[in-house]
């Protein structure tokens, strides 16, 4: 779909909050750390000096607030000042009260009482309609628990009845706090993740494209589509007037590559708490032996001193500082691990793309696959027993994307930035070669 021509709102008379609660009182609502990051990185991308919209001291912050008072006063204070825009962005949980209602989460916010300590969107939806603003966007990008999302998955349409303001163009998610939506170790959450990487691409998008181009990472990674609503709204308008480089995405090793590593989950200080826990071990087995007599006694502590002592340098010596990166560049796509290493040049790509799961098994998640072309050489050093399971020699499986701490939506745009449109999503792989299910 061809865009409109963007419209770019008046900086001086816009005003924009961000809202974000990372960490929660409450021991049932899990903290989210990309939180943090979603309001820097989308701070920075909208006031950016080349190429944001507004200046900084118009775009305000609201990082874990703990009342509705300061939501309330900032919300208030936007909406009498602005006169071109208003934007209102969430990222957090959100929760649905017993009749439904949805309310965004605050750091104190009890979720047995969420009426009385959360913020109600209807609320938000008011202090929106008041607004003498030409235009309106609210953007919500919330985590909801493993309740909320079964009351919203029964009740769909609920969000979108409570968020009809004239005027007003609305971008939602239903992303969970499961690690498909907000993977530990990842900077952003996948929706914010996705709306980043829109305001980063060659040419401003209009919020109808920035939509379509948020709605296609996630549904190629396999994860809930956005939603969108617009009462009365145009569409038209930019949120930047070029690419920004947000601080987003998957670790780089030059100007040229693209790499992405999964990080030893094991820190050094846990190993040296290990040690000691299996040297206490060993010395209570010295002091048990002790309390016998004889040769049986002797022989049992030295047995047992052997079998403990071998067992904790067994212990360290697989426990070394480990990394699995995957490395996407110009030349092709590799993979590293300790000496061994893997490489499948571009040229011999037909086509590349994420699959759920392994082809014929349940049990492997979110496997890299690669499709030959018809005269390409098959690459070696590539995982062997998840290659047993392909229909033939024209597949590659390049590992799983958890082994190399790979965000799926990242590892597409590192793909489509070097190889261009090779990318295939799930299901169009399916579609390609119904073999691979």
């Amino acid at each position: 779909m061809r865009q409109s021509t963007p419209r770019f709102p008046d900086g001086a008379a816009s005003r924009m909050v961000l809202i974000g609660c990372s960490d929660f009182e409450d021991i049932d609502l899990p903290a989210i750390p990309a939180v943090k990051s979603n309001l820097a990185d989308l701070h920075s991308a909208l006031t950016d000096q080349t190429h944001g919209i507004l200046p900084p001291e118009h775009c305000r912050v609201l990082a874990d607030p703990a009342d509705h008072r300061s939501v309330g006063m900032a919300l208030a204070q936007a909406a009498r000042e602005a006169e071109d825009l208003l934007l209102v962005y969430y990222t957090g949980h959100g929760l649905l009260d017993e009749d439904g209602l949805l309310h965004l989460a605050l750091s104190s916010t009890d979720p047995g009482h969420v009426g009385f300590t959360g913020v109600p969107a209807d609320l938000v939806k008011r202090y929106l309609g008041r607004a003498r603003a030409r235009l309106r966007i609210l953007v919500l990008d919330c985590c909801f628990s493993g309740r909320a999302v079964a009351a919203m998955t029964e009740s769909g349409s609920l969000l979108t009845a409570q968020l009809d303001v004239s005027g007003t163009y609305t971008l939602t998610s239903t992303t969970a706090t499961a690690p498909s939506h907000a993977p530990p170790g990842q900077r952003h959450t996948a929706f914010t993740a996705g709306l980043l990487d829109a305001l980063n691409q060659p040419e401003p998008l209009t919020l109808d494209g920035i939509h379509q181009h948020i709605d296609t990472l996630l549904q190629g990674a396999g994860l809930p589509r956005p939603q969108r609503r617009s009462v009365n709204a145009a569409g038209d308008i930019a949120l930047v007037r070029g690419p920004v480089q947000p601080q987003a995405g998957p670790q780089t090793g030059n100007g040229g590559e693209i790499r992405f590593r999964q990080q030893p989950p094991d820190p050094p200080a846990n190993r040296l708490r290990d040690t000691v826990m299996y040297v206490l071990m060993l010395a209570v087995l010295v002091a048990l032996g002790a309390l016998f007599e004889g040769v049986y006694a002797t022989l049992i502590t030295v047995a047992g001193m052997a079998f403990f002592l071998g067992l904790v340098l067994l212990l360290l010596l697989l426990r070394r500082d480990v990394s699995y990166d995957l490395v996407v560049n110009g030349d092709g796509l590799a993979t590293e691990h300790r000496t061994h290493s893997a490489h499948v040049p571009w040229k011999d790509v037909e086509c590349v793309g994420v699959l759920r799961r392994a082809p014929g098994t349940v049990l492997v998640p979110n496997v890299l696959i690669v499709r030959l072309k018809a005269d390409a050489p098959r690459p070696t050093g590539f995982h062997k027993r998840l290659n047993r399971c392909l229909p033939d020699q024209r597949y590659v499986i390049a590992g799983m994307l958890g082994t190399y701490g790979a965000d799926p939506m990242r590892l597409r745009s590192a793909i489509e930035h070097f190889a261009g449109g090779i990318y295939r999503t799930d299901q169009q792989l399916l579609e390609i070669d119904p073999r691979l299910r």
